[in-house]
């Protein structure tokens, strides 16, 4: 139960984090008016991800689903930043800071889920 708990604040405390990502991005893209490197790559991975579920859920292995839907978003993304590649800016070094604490922050997050997977399938048995 309190793993439950834990993951559960941990969920929450990933959903700030977000929205917090999301405000600063904001405020840097109106200063600018173009958009940083890699901004459509994430859009494309945003947009692919969903796309996968269903054809996971087809498939009859809805683990895999995300993974292609991954695949077909880097795809997507790729061709966009090839498309936009003149409305695209380099990283301001405000921005790579914040990526590599983003990398770390994502990093303490896989752990803990699969500290958390490790417990909860030892309890189980």
């Amino acid at each position: 139960m309190m793993i439950h708990v834990l993951v559960i604040g941990a969920m929450i405390v990933g959903l700030a984090i977000a929205m917090i990502v999301m405000k600063l991005k904001y405020k840097e893209e109106i200063k600018d008016k173009r958009y940083p490197k890699g901004h459509y790559m994430s859009q494309g991975i945003a947009i692919g991800i969903p796309i996968g579920i269903p054809i996971g859920i087809a498939i009859g292995n809805i683990g895999i689903g995300p993974a292609i839907g991954a695949a077909l978003g880097v795809a997507i993304g790729a061709s966009l930043e090839k498309k936009h590649a003149s409305e695209l800016r380099p990283l301001t070094k405000k921005e790579k800071e914040f990526k590599m604490k983003m990398k770390y922050i994502i990093l303490g997050f896989l752990l803990l889920g699969m500290i958390t997977f490790v417990v909860t399938y030892f309890m189980a048995k």
